[in-house]
């Protein structure tokens, strides 16, 4: 192994992810720690991440239960902020492309299941 990648280890850095031009963050490696605090943060998330983005406040009706949509995707922004060891800034945030979306969909998943 690397001299980079002990040391990466070491501090908890695990892979690279893309998140938009020039925006790239490192996710920590999970721990049990940490897995347990992202599970607490996301219990009862039914939602994916990009389906959350930019949606209005739903009121219940027979069909479906009320959802605040601002209130999901604040969550999600704590969650991604536990597992990426840089966090992420709303300036951050704003630029956050397609593939970006598509990683941060999936990224929680490691600490989930």
């Amino acid at each position: 192994m690397s001299t980079d990648k002990e040391m990466d280890k070491t501090l908890n850095i695990g892979t690279e992810i893309r998140l938009a031009e020039g925006i790239k963050k490192h996710v920590k490696i999970g721990t049990i720690a940490l897995i347990r605090q992202v599970r607490e943060e996301m219990d009862g998330m039914t939602y994916k991440f990009s389906f959350s983005i930019g949606r209005k406040k739903w009121e219940a009706t027979e069909e479906r239960e009320a959802v605040d949509w601002k209130e999901v995707e604040e969550t999600y922004k704590k969650a991604f902020n536990l597992v990426l060891v840089e966090g992420i800034t709303e300036e951050e945030y704003e630029q956050i492309d397609q593939d970006g979306i598509a990683e941060l969909d999936n990224l929680l998943d490691r600490f989930l299941f």
